[in-house]
Formats: C-alpha cells, structure tokens, sequence
C-alpha cells in the first residue's frame, strides 16, 4: 500500500498510510505532522459536512479554503507523481483515519 506525506510546500502536514478500500476510496491511517494545527480546523470543519445539500454549495464553502492553500500528496517512495488535492485528487480527515480518492 502507498505512503503520502501530505504538503504544504515544504512543511509537512502528515502522513497518510493507506492499508485497505471502500470503494471509491482508499483508507488511510493519518499522522499529524508540524503543519497539521494550521490546517486542523478545516479539514475537521470537512469532516463534519454532512446532509442534503442539492446545489452543493455548502461543500464547495468547505473545500475552497483548503482547496486554495494548494495542498499536494506527495508519494513518500517517490514513485508517483505528486498529486494537488481538489485538482487530482480528495482526502478527508476523520482524527487519525482519511478517506483517499485519486
């Protein structure tokens, strides 16, 4: 399974460790990282994101903020291609589990 190390340019926010599927998404255990505090209230206001919302207008208000810190996944192995979350891929942060589509 694949290692992440979720950035903010240079500083790191975390580290995903995928260990299964749910399809569409990977499951990943997540480790907080030195950049993690300035981003936490974001993902956790995400992660919260629930209900009937047919325009999808509350989502968008969610994920823009995080989607304009341009946030990547980089593979700690090097062997793919850094991905730009919002753009090429979509994590979710639930404490120490993330919801990974790419």
């Amino acid at each position: 399974m694949t290692r992440w190390r979720l950035l903010r340019g240079d500083v790191l926010v975390g580290e995903l460790s995928e260990y299964g599927c749910d399809q569409p998404f990977f499951l990943a255990r997540f480790t907080p990282g030195p950049g993690w505090e300035s981003v936490r209230p974001l993902f956790e206001a995400l992660a919260a994101y629930r209900g009937p919302d047919p325009d999808g207008l509350r989502f968008v208000a969610l994920a823009k903020p995080l989607k304009d810190l341009a946030l990547t996944l980089a593979p700690v192995d090097g062997q793919q291609t850094p991905l730009q979350l919002f753009k090429d891929c979509m994590v979710r942060i639930y404490g120490a589990e993330a919801r990974l589509r790419y």
